[in-house]
């Protein structure tokens, strides 16, 4: 049995009927970040909507990573393949980011999302362990410079908390 917590992924987001998500059906419409920032909208007007005057919207900064997790390690190659102990890998890791033109746009389909790419070059691939120690050898830092939709959302939470 599977023990990690069930996650939400973009591409299968119901876009119509009773479950569709707020904004997922014309968000397919638009490019990258501007479908995230959509789905954000969105979400947060469809929440803000349904809690009533007791709810201070402020408090819900909303973010829809388009891609999973394993994406952002794609924003320093080298340092993703030093971390996960396969610095051979770090080329390969590249071809990737350089194929979908950054970090953030590396999940165009079930079959082809971060985690399934890796899985390809990585066998045995652990997303917790491997993913975190890659994403201390890459630094939060770069991470943010690399990945402007997911700096984007950090700097709202951070801008909310002072």
């Amino acid at each position: 049995m599977d023990d990690r917590p069930p996650g939400v992924d973009y591409y299968g987001l119901p876009r119509a009927g009773a479950k569709a998500w707020p904004g997922r059906k014309t968000a397919s419409t638009v490019p990258y970040p501007e479908n995230a920032r959509r789905l954000q909208d969105e979400l947060r007007q469809d929440i803000v909507l349904g809690m009533g005057h007791a709810f201070n919207p402020s408090r819900f900064i909303p973010f829809v990573m388009i891609h999973e997790f394993e994406a952002l390690l794609f924003s320093d190659c080298q340092g993703f393949a030093e971390g996960i102990g396969q610095e051979t890998l770090a080329s390969d890791f590249q071809a990737i980011r350089d194929d979908c033109s950054g970090p953030e746009k590396i999940d165009d389909s079930p079959q082809t999302a971060p985690s399934k790419r890796i899985a390809k070059l990585v066998p045995g691939y652990q997303k917790p362990p491997m993913g975190v120690l890659a994403a201390l050898e890459i630094g939060l830092e770069t991470m943010r410079s690399e990945c402007p939709h997911f700096d984007e959302w950090l700097k709202r939470l951070e801008t909310a908390l002072r």
